[in-house]
């Protein structure tokens, strides 16, 4: 043989071809893998991204909502307050340390807009009072119950752009005594303290915009209230968020566009939206190092790989070739009968064992899977709640129960995203956000949500969802679901019937007295009045027009006593012909006011009844709680004594308890 015979060999040629074919597929796969893997993590980029952005969107919502309520609450303590005397409003700003923690100015302002009282964060009291009653929120506020944030404007005081949350000031009936606003400064406010807004060397750049596209944070102060359009990277992610309507969805959303990851949340409460750009090249930057050490250890696992190959082939080729046909046989031709398989007691006779077995496992299995698909279906079919498979936000499988619930065929519903299941995609929305927290704690959820039915029904049902592998919600997840509207239905009125007087529609004895106890321990900080009241003459009623006549009697007075009341007052049949009502946080004076007109108004009240006219008087004791009574059984002694006073005194009168 020539000297390079050994080059024409099969032996040779084999194994230098499992060589060149190992090191090519190794460097193959090594390729198709950092591209899978890139592409999966550009897509993990977007997801945590998104993610990020809501969470931090709803911190930012949480911090609004804690402004509203502050002012609110400032709001609501200042309807004590004269409101004609300015001095007094300029010393309940500076004694609210909140507002001087959380704004950067407060001010008080009168129905007309003329500025009654300004205190800011630095300077304490000004009489800088400008009028603002050209200002878009004052209209808003002073028509509204509510809080108003307004849109970004430029202070006249400070000639800086600012934000204002103004709250409505009203009396006991309801009327607007004027606003209390708190100011954000856009440049020094700790509303978008999260957001650790400051210029970055990597480029990455977290901003706020509002429902116009005006720029509210930005690192660079000069951006303040200029187009966020005009921020690069933003162009086309901005006009096409525009196109839909500009949006305010706390549901996340991430791209990649002009160079940038642009991810983007709605602040719950506002229509403002977070925006964070983060350079392409400093967002990839881990991934293209570790493309880098992927190719390196690919080229050496590629050589490594081949080198084992070859040697290993250079000695196994001829029996592993064999074995090669006679499974090619078994899997191309559909051979799997026992003969013809290589024989030995080395790797060849193993793996010719281990294939006999594997046809005998996938027979056995194969009989497994097809009973169990019966089994399981006929579980599912049979079953009386609905039963279904959702994974990655859709219906795969629907029981039959499942679709009877929905009023729908399984072909509607298999394929569909479960967004098909509610009213709108707000509800949608809520749900989802409440499963997540429930699969991360728990693994499970259960609970009553609101559904629709495919004709447009709203129900109430229990739904029960567990995922299929713990820890990974995108093997899918089992729910279970029953039409609970009936049973919902009765439970609600069983609880209203257990608080409510059943002829007159008040608040019954029981949740009266557990109102009053829960007022009567708070009332050292926050006192209130209660009115007791006993009707006079109501015994003719029932002797002269019978119980009937007595009982359509009490039902007038209730309605008489519940009328002029506020939502945060509680009027109660007490039993028989006794009534009670509470007034949280009503001073006296008001209170005083109060009884004398419920009074008058159920003297006024007359039922004609049978051709005959019915009508009553009442006395009332009135009671001042404010933290010397320890119970309410206490009130309750004080306002017997002062309906005693009252009734001894000539009825239909008014008797302040401790006069």
């Amino acid at each position: 043989m020539g000297k390079f015979a050994i080059l024409r060999t099969l032996k040779f040629r084999i194994t230098a071809m499992v060589v060149t074919i190992g090191v090519l597929a190794a460097l193959g796969t090594a390729q198709l893998v950092l591209q899978v893997t890139q592409a999966d993590l550009r897509q993990m980029l977007l997801n945590a991204e998104r993610d990020n952005r809501e969470r931090t969107a709803a911190l930012l919502g949480s911090k609004l909502n804690t402004l509203r309520q502050v002012l609110t609450r400032v709001a609501q303590h200042s309807s004590s307050v004269d409101w004609r005397d300015s001095g007094a409003l300029a010393q309940l700003l500076m004694g609210e340390t909140a507002l001087a923690s959380l704004f950067d100015g407060a001010f008080a302002v009168a129905p007309s807009g003329r500025m009654l009282a300004r205190v800011d964060q630095k300077a304490g009291s000004t009489q800088d009072l400008p009028n603002v009653g050209d200002r878009d929120y004052f209209h808003a506020a002073m028509h509204s119950d509510q809080p108003v944030v307004s849109a970004p404007l430029r202070s006249r005081t400070l000639n800086a752009p600012l934000l204002v949350i103004a709250a409505p000031v009203l009396d006991a009936q309801g009327r607007h005594l004027g606003l209390l606003a708190g100011g954000l400064l856009l440049e020094s406010s700790s509303l978008f303290a999260q957001l650790n807004i400051k210029a970055s060397t990597d480029g990455l750049i977290d901003l706020v915009m509002d429902k116009q596209g005006r720029i509210l944070a930005h690192p660079d102060s000069g951006r303040l209230l200029g187009l966020a359009v005009d921020e690069p990277g933003l162009r086309e992610v901005v006009a096409r968020w525009q196109a839909e309507g500009s949006p305010a969805e706390p549901e996340g959303r991430a791209e990649w566009s002009e160079g940038y990851l642009v991810a983007m949340a709605g602040i719950p409460l506002s229509d403002w939206v977070h925006v964070r750009l983060t350079p392409e090249a400093s967002a990839l930057l881990p991934v293209h190092d570790a493309r880098r050490s992927a190719w390196i250890a690919a080229a050496l696992a590629a050589l490594l790989a081949g080198g084992l190959a070859g040697a290993g082939s250079w000695r196994m080729v001829r029996p592993i070739s064999r074995l090669q046909r006679r499974a090619e046989a078994m899997l191309v031709n559909g051979d799997d009968s026992a003969e013809r398989w290589p024989v030995g007691h080395g790797e060849v006779g193993a793996m010719a064992r281990a294939f006999q077995q594997l046809l005998q496992q996938r027979a056995q299995r194969q009989q497994e899977v097809n009973e169990l698909l019966q089994q399981l279906e006929a579980v599912v079919d049979h079953a009386e709640v609905g039963i279904a498979l959702t994974r990655h936000g859709r219906l795969e499988v629907v029981s039959r129960r499942f679709c009877q619930i929905f009023r729908a065929e399984r072909e509607q519903l298999v394929g569909q995203r479960t967004r098909v299941l509610y009213a709108d995609d707000a509800a949608h929305a809520e749900q989802r956000a409440r499963i997540g927290p429930a699969f991360a704690s728990h693994g499970s959820f259960e609970g009553e949500v609101r559904l629709q039915r495919m004709d447009g029904e709203g129900f109430w049902a229990r739904m029960r969802g567990r995922v299929v592998q713990p820890g990974n919600r995108g093997a899918g997840t089992i729910w279970v679901v029953d039409d609970v509207t009936q049973a919902r239905h009765h439970r609600e009125q069983l609880t209203w019937a257990a608080s409510h007087d059943a002829l007159t529609g008040l608040a019954n004895r029981g949740a009266f007295e557990a109102a009053l106890e829960t007022l009567t321990q708070e009332a050292g900080h926050a006192p209130f009045c209660a009115l007791f009241i006993d009707l006079d003459r109501f015994k003719q009623v029932n002797d002269s027009g019978g119980h009937a006549a007595g009982d359509a009697l009490l039902r007038g007075i209730a309605q008489v006593l519940a009328a002029p009341l506020r939502r945060s007052d509680l009027a109660a049949r007490l039993g028989g012909d006794e009534f009670a009502v509470l007034l949280p946080h009503c001073p006296l004076e008001r209170a005083q006011a109060i009884a004398e007109t419920l009074r008058a108004d159920v003297g006024r009240y007359a039922l004609s009844w049978e051709g005959a006219s019915h009508s009553v008087g009442c006395s009332m004791g009135l009671v001042l709680v404010n933290g010397r009574h320890v119970s309410a059984a206490e009130v309750l002694r004080d306002a017997d004594s002062a309906c005693y006073r009252a009734k001894r005194e000539g009825r239909n009168k008014v008797v302040l308890a401790g006069d």
